[in-house]
């Protein structure tokens, strides 16, 4: 039975899940919304959703001017007329970037979910060089500054709500540490195993690693670095990849380094796939400068693989009790980890042991049991 609605022993509590506009190109805040409001019907909540459709058509939005005018008048303007037509016990806004609808909304009954402020982290050079883009960064600030509005603010992690409290000046009582869920049921399988590498053509005799992600804060060169130092040290490693492929820099990178032939570049992969893919390989590679949660890692375990990770962000509380962890530039140290876990089964089944255990607390059933109680505190003072 759901939480009854003011003045009821039985109606449930009515959620609204605003979606991100343009959602189709932030893949995972789509399927955050999706999970959750999954997880919420599953405890009883009575849940809509508005996910506002584009105002210019797909074809005009290849021009750059026309692309822009979707963005901005689409989601600065537009979005927040259909948010004011809402009715709800509580509204809940699924991503930080879309805080400003607490205007088009009653603030006392609105929560939103801050998963990182990485333009603003990096602007202060916590993640190796300062990230200079003025515009960009003044728009998130001024976005991120209606947090300080909402009834309660979610964080993913400890990291992002001391990054809430530091860059914002978000009240620390208004912040709850509300960790995600896995969005599928990995586990480890031989049969997956041998099917992900007759898909992709591996070798079946290789030692073989995974490296998602390619935005600046993922460390790909780093990645390159470590498979060269292993190369040096006589451990040969097929560097396995996967959704967008290396740029022409990096192509660069690893042809200098010598090590281009090692690496195989899937490119996209469904989402279904990821199973196969993780059980595919032999270790997660992911020295990340920076993360507000972190899905591979705790995938990468719950599928038996053992992971080898930076301890920046939200990695350090979530990845590094069943990982190897090391800075995410230290190139020596998280080679040696690889190595230990390439030629020592033990270690290697060790990892594998830990990580099912950890990464199986990370569900979505108790991400909206918690929800559930924040949402009935937060009508309750409303």
């Amino acid at each position: 039975m759901g939480i009854s609605a003011p003045g009821s022993s039985s109606a449930p509590l009515r959620v609204c899940l605003l979606h991100n506009y343009r959602e189709a190109q932030q893949i995972s805040m789509k399927v955050y919304a999706e999970q959750l409001g999954r997880a919420l019907e599953g405890r009883g909540a009575r849940v809509d959703r508005i996910c506002p459709p584009s105002i210019v058509p797909p074809v005009l939005r290849r021009f750059w001017a026309m692309d822009k005018l979707d963005s901005y008048v689409g989601r600065f303007v537009e979005y927040p007329r259909i948010a004011r037509t809402a009715s709800a016990d509580v509204y809940h806004i699924v991503d930080h970037g879309q805080a400003f609808l607490i205007n088009s909304l009653d603030p006392r009954r609105t929560v939103v979910t801050c998963h990182d402020l990485m333009l603003l982290v990096a602007a202060t050079g916590r993640m190796g060089n300062r990230l200079q883009v003025p515009m960009a960064l003044h728009v998130f600030r001024e976005v991120a500054a209606f947090l300080r509005q909402a009834a309660a603010v979610v964080a993913d992690s400890e990291s992002t709500r001391r990054d809430l409290i530091e860059q914002i000046g978000v009240s620390p009582e208004k912040i709850e540490v509300i960790p995600l869920g896995l969005n599928q049921p990995f586990a480890p399988s031989a049969t997956l195993r041998a099917r992900g590498r007759a898909r992709w053509n591996l070798p079946d005799d290789a030692k073989i690693v995974l490296q998602l992600g390619h935005a600046f804060y993922k460390n790909v060169e780093t990645c390159l670095e470590v498979v060269a130092r292993l190369r040096a040290r006589g451990r040969p490693v097929i560097l396995l990849r996967a959704r967008r492929k290396l740029s022409p820099a990096h192509v660069k990178l690893a042809k200098q380094l010598g090590v281009f032939d090692s690496i195989v570049d899937l490119g996209p992969v469904g989402d279904h796939e990821l199973p196969m893919l993780y059980n595919a390989v032999d270790a997660l590679l992911f020295p990340s400068r920076y993360e507000g949660f972190g899905w591979p890692p705790l995938e990468a375990m719950a599928s038996g693989t053992p992971v080898v990770c930076s301890r920046a962000g939200a990695l350090g509380e979530f990845a590094a009790p069943a990982a190897l962890t090391a800075d995410p530039e230290d190139v020596d140290h998280l080679a040696d980890h690889l190595i230990s876990i390439l030629s020592d089964p033990k270690l290697a089944a060790s990892l594998r042991a830990r990580g099912l255990v950890h990464a199986a607390r990370f569900d979505w059933d108790v991400t909206a049991t918690r929800l559930m109680a924040l949402y009935e505190r937060v009508r309750e003072a409303a």
